[in-house]
């Protein structure tokens, strides 16, 4: 059966480029982490590299958000994928040359961060504008497919190219990726809303979004949630050390590591796809983060390969029903008008947590090793799982009926 969205023509060319840029994304991912830990031996140089992606996502993102809804979402979105390529391919060139070092690893991951905060807004927000009312859970459900079907062919590949040559090649399929992007980006045929011009870019029109947030009890709650689960739970920056160290896996283990999580939250993400929305979703969303926390925590403490695989599996998979679940409330809730600023505080959360996160894992793990890292953060994020189950209108939030009208535009 073709997921509702898939029929959708423009949404499935969306998706198709969107997952073919991602896997190169991912090359680059596995390529710098392990390159870093190579050159070092630490995992608080690995850490820093998600310090050098949170510091330009967390200061530009809500800038991204007033672009989203100033202007033309796919022509801001087609000069993001531009620049994210001039990148790419410095790093294609440098790595030839034999001239790599962690600072040019730090500023190549500070840029593409800067970069991917000014387009997550717009890519966002763009896909109510593809699809309708009744298609939307399907398409926010595919779109965390695109990234797990990236983040399963992605760092798998890579982490055989890396066994067999070196990072260069891997920067190398990042590079020609982008191009798939923008060819897809050229081949939309919907219109969308034009933006409110540069006049929207104001701190007034910053102050709407951020207040839009504040006033709704449980998409903040959500949005907390998530941060903390990211902060504390997520031990992805962790896997170059459980790769060599732990497991004795050596590069191509690294990939089985990220390709595991991806495959998890994969399965669950095509499950969810051919669901309508939900009337109740908070309870779906505190049982999704609570499973995470659960198996990341028997994650922590394995020494058996197929088992942690199976655990990042599940993990994913549990954290993907969130993650589905909180999109879906997000985009039902937020007028159009509003929705790339309101995505672009989003953003600050699911980008912030993760990238913060890898630096708190990996100062963690310096410390005190990468297994208290991961447990540690696995129990702190239950903890956070029943603060927020506390909280009334989070247990019963119920979405409006009206599952087949569609999404309003400006």
């Amino acid at each position: 059966m073709v997921p509702l969205a898939f029929r959708n023509r423009n949404f499935a060319l969306f998706w198709g480029g969107l997952a073919l840029s991602a896997t190169g994304s991912q090359f680059t991912t596995v390529a710098m982490a392990w390159q870093i830990y190579q050159l070092t031996d630490s995992p608080l140089e690995i850490g820093l590299l998600g310090l050098s992606r949170a510091v330009p996502t967390l200061a530009i993102l809500l800038f991204g958000g007033l672009l989203a809804d100033a202007f033309d979402r796919r022509k801001l979105l087609l000069t993001v994928q531009l620049g994210q390529l001039v990148i790419s391919g410095s790093l294609v060139v440098l790595s030839h040359a034999g001239a790599i070092t962690p600072p040019m690893l730090y500023a190549a991951s500070a840029l593409l961060a800067l970069f991917s905060a000014l387009e997550t807004p717009s890519r966002q927000a763009i896909v109510p504008n593809l699809v309708s009312r009744e298609e939307l859970t399907s398409a926010l459900a595919l779109n965390s497919t695109q990234r797990n079907v990236a983040s399963i062919a992605g760092p798998s590949i890579a982490g055989l190219l890396l066994a067999f040559s070196d990072p260069a090649w891997c920067y190398t399929v990042d590079a020609c990726s982008w191009f798939v992007m923008i060819g897809a980006l050229l081949m939309l045929r919907v219109p969308l809303p034009p933006g409110r011009g540069r006049g929207a870019i104001s701190l007034t029109s910053l102050r709407e979004g951020l207040g839009f947030v504040l006033t709704h009890p449980v998409i903040l709650c959500f949005m907390c949630l998530d941060f903390g689960a990211t902060l504390f739970g997520n031990p992805r920056a962790l896997f170059p050390v459980f790769a060599r160290d732990i497991l004795g896996m050596g590069a191509a283990g690294l990939g089985l590591l990220y390709a595991a999580s991806s495959a998890g939250a994969l399965l669950g993400a095509v499950g969810l796809s051919g669901m309508r929305t939900m009337r109740r979703p908070g309870i779906g969303v505190l049982s999704g983060v609570a499973f995470y926390a659960l198996t990341i925590c028997i994650f922590a403490v394995s020494t058996s390969v197929w088992l942690s695989a199976l655990m990042l599996g599940l993990s994913a998979a549990g954290n993907t029903l969130s993650t589905v679940l909180r999109g879906t409330v997000n985009q039902l809730l937020t007028p159009d008008d509003l929705r790339g600023r309101v995505t672009s505080v989003n953003s600050l959360f699911t980008n912030g947590g993760p990238q913060l996160g890898q630096f708190e894992s990996g100062l963690v793990a310096e410390l005190w090793g990468a297994e208290v890292s991961a447990l540690s953060g696995g129990l702190a994020t239950l903890v956070l799982v029943g603060a927020v189950a506390m909280v009334p209108a989070v247990r019963h939030f119920e979405l409006p009926g009206r599952e087949t009208e569609r999404i309003p535009s400006r």
